[in-house]
């Protein structure tokens, strides 16, 4: 195909952008992708980098995640570059008895399905990890994950994909859409103007504002997430720590710290995160945010107060009003998929993108992608909707 034409083209260089371009390369697809400003800028990069099981969903879910980290261990081979990845056990620390009576139930769930997990009373946790200050808490539930550097985890697939003859254009950010009968026909970038069969919408947060291009809708929001990493340290920590109430807190309050620290294989510590609701995407850190996640990583780890923060970095975390993923065809249109707002993000695309890429090459949709259809948030269908093979 010619320089701005391809099969597929992807708007988006995120987790999913990046795995769908590997995974429909190496079907045979001309692929090209744009991303508006670094591959895996936003807000897969900014990750914590865990590839999360504890908080899995009951049901079908729960088999997605599995099957993703087996996948998740031979993948560094598959994509023949290096992330970072190992397991690693993930300690969400318990104050409260409502949050205590939630995880033993959650892990009763996860250890019922094959996953390592247990609870841990403040004696065991104590021992787990010797540096921590445990004073406040009953104790924790405790699940072996996986971790792995989210920047090299894009770099990963982007040179897979690329290998594949994939063609990847950063700095090139979507200004335009152009629309006839319900098909995407265009793609406008500041510099060229770029068509293909089929365009994919996987801009993470701006996927919304990218869909009112083309006059559709999606009401993705999103929070403004912060975070920062710390000098090398020597081994300090055997877990990822994080707080049992981290999601009650992050959804209650228009401004709230919920720390998260692990250490990554460089020995530095990757500490998240302060969370504030905003009325637009920005990536500017806060007077508050920094301070205050220092602020509680010290009342966990009081032997860090002479630890200095090396890099600090803002992100929006995008999410939908049901807290699900939209994965699939828009309805009113006959060639734009979009997927976007994933739960468990690291652990899942492996396989989501696999299903992904077989339902946009005409393949059918697994029964597990049913709940996420983005046509669930349209009071209507809208004219001239007939629906798509795979539907």
């Amino acid at each position: 195909m010619g320089a701005n034409t391809a099969d597929v083209l992807i708007i988006g260089g995120g987790y999913a952008g990046l795995a769908l371009a590997y995974q429909l390369a190496r079907r045979g697809n001309d692929v090209l992708l744009l991303e508006a400003n670094g591959l895996g800028s936003g807000t897969s990069g900014c990750s914590a980098g865990r590839a999360q099981v504890a908080e899995s969903h009951r049901g079908s879910h729960m088999n997605v995640v599995l099957a993703g980290l087996a996948r998740l261990e031979a993948l560094e081979e598959e994509l023949d570059f290096g992330f970072e990845w190992r397991r690693l056990g993930n300690l969400m620390l318990i104050e409260r008895d409502e949050h205590w009576h939630w995880w033993r139930d959650q892990v009763a769930y996860l250890q019922a399905h094959q996953a390592q997990a247990e609870m841990l009373d403040a004696a065991a946790l104590a021992e787990a990890e010797p540096q921590l200050d445990t004073r406040r808490f009953r104790g924790a539930a405790w699940c072996l994950e996986g971790h792995l550097n989210p920047l090299k985890f894009c770099q990963a697939w982007a040179g897979s994909a690329r290998r594949l003859g994939a063609r990847l254009l950063a700095g090139s950010p979507v200004t335009g859409i152009e629309v006839v009968g319900g098909r995407v026909l265009a793609v406008q970038t500041p510099a060229e103007r770029y068509s293909a069969g089929t365009v994919l919408a996987t801009a993470g947060a701006w996927t919304g504002e990218l869909l009112r291009l083309a006059g559709a809708s999606l009401p993705v929001r999103f929070t403004h997430a912060e975070a920062f990493v710390s000098e090398p340290l020597p081994p300090l920590l055997h877990n990822h720590i994080g707080l049992a109430d981290f999601y009650d807190t992050i959804h209650n309050q228009a401004r709230a710290v919920s720390v998260g620290v692990a250490q990554q294989q460089s020995g530095a510590l990757l500490v998240t995160e302060a969370v504030e609701k905003t009325p637009s995407i920005h990536r500017a850190n806060s007077i508050w945010g920094i301070p205050g996640i220092a602020r509680d990583l010290l009342d966990l780890l009081p032997g860090l107060a002479a630890v200095r923060a090396v890099r600090a970095w803002a992100a929006p975390s995008p999410f939908l009003p049901d807290e699900q993923p939209a994965i699939g065809w828009m309805p009113g249109f006959t060639n734009l998929f979009v997927a976007t707002c994933f739960h468990l993000t690291i652990t899942t695309i492996p396989v989501l993108s696999e299903w992904m890429a077989g339902m946009i090459l005409g393949g059918p949709r697994p029964e597990l992608l049913a709940d996420f259809d983005p046509a669930r948030f349209q009071t209507a269908a809208l004219p001239g909707w007939a629906g798509r093979k795979g539907k």
